[in-house]
């Protein structure tokens, strides 16, 4: 009777770990994330409503929970945060995972939609290289990829050599891109580009017409510069052994939304950014468009730079992200 009693427990045993009825009785899995902007940037507002989204598709299976933005962990210490479990999950741009996943940042000049991103192989290698940083790599920001960036400054701006002499918010790609044009780069985190402007020890400062917006950098510098260049690399990815803790139906659910649910996303982060900018305009904001050869010689001044500086750490890492996301 013994016998029987503990292979009769042995069976409750395995039913209670692999039915998925047991789990649920456990309740919900919550994943805490942090984002690297504030809570009212559009970037964090779109991204918690996919994930209530995709919370409603698991049935209550999957909860998650924000724990806030740089206030909460700071900017350059969120991916380590991850990797150490501190959270489970964040977003955020490869330029502020210090040197944790070098190469990756080459994605500032990606081209291929990110919804397509699984289809040219682009997502499985992101994946490899974070899970070998004990990461589990799950979207990159869907928005409209190549304008995302553009220079606001104090000072006019008709053509490209006008940026000759002037000080930049510098950081990443900023810091290759402000001596390309003629600039010499500050030192400076987004968050610190409004009292940079201000006091007068920038010139110039730049981001995505959401981030002008978020800072109302618009407020102190009333010169804005077209076209817009780049695509925002951030990157949504998760703890190793929290992903591993998580069944694979609501694994595979949770990535597989966030690739269907990527159109409308970037749709979403388009019509924030037109709103956005008819704000900035309101505000009295000038806008001056290069076109013809200065247009071509920006451009190409300005990803030459990039290419550059997101090649130096993983060369081959760069090109192949590179490749595979300019399908």
């Amino acid at each position: 009777m013994k016998r029987i009693g503990s292979i009769i427990g042995s069976l409750l045993l395995v039913m209670a770990m692999t039915c998925p009825a047991a789990r649920s009785a456990e309740g919900p899995i919550t994943i805490n994330y942090v984002t690297f902007v504030a809570r009212n940037h559009a970037i964090s507002v779109v991204l918690s409503q996919d994930l209530q989204e995709i919370e409603k598709r698991s049935g209550g299976k999957l909860k998650f929970n924000y724990r806030g933005g740089p206030e909460s962990v700071k900017l350059f210490s969120q991916a380590i945060a991850v990797k150490d479990g501190a959270v489970d999950m964040c977003i955020i741009s490869p330029d502020f995972t210090g040197g944790l996943l070098k190469g990756t940042d080459m994605l500032t000049l990606s081209k291929t939609p990110v919804h397509k991103h699984r289809e040219t192989g682009a997502h499985d290698y992101l994946d490899g290289l974070y899970q070998k940083a004990g990461l589990k790599y799950l979207i990159m920001l869907p928005m409209n990829p190549g304008t995302q960036f553009h220079f606001v400054s104090k000072k006019r701006i008709e053509k490209p050599s006008d940026f000759k002499g002037l000080s930049l918010a510098g950081t990443g790609i900023f810091d290759s891109i402000g001596p390309a044009l003629g600039m010499t780069p500050v030192a400076m985190q987004m968050a610190e580009q409004y009292s940079g402007l201000e006091r007068g020890l920038i010139d110039v400062g730049r981001g995505g017409i959401n981030t002008i917006a978020a800072f109302k950098l618009y407020e102190v510098a009333k010169y804005l510069i077209k076209p817009g260049f780049g695509t925002a690399p951030a990157n949504l990815f998760m703890n190793l052994g929290k992903w591993k803790s998580i069944p694979k139906d609501q694994q595979d659910l949770l990535v597989n939304s966030l690739y269907e649910l990527a159109p409308q996303t970037a749709a979403k982060h388009a019509k924030m950014d037109e709103e956005l900018f008819g704000k900035i305009l309101g505000a009295g904001v000038n806008v001056f468009e290069f076109k013809g050869a200065d247009r071509e010689w920006f451009l190409k001044t300005i990803n030459d730079a990039i290419y550059e500086h997101q090649s130096k750490g993983a060369p081959d890492v760069a090109r192949k992200i590179f490749e595979l996301t300019n399908k």
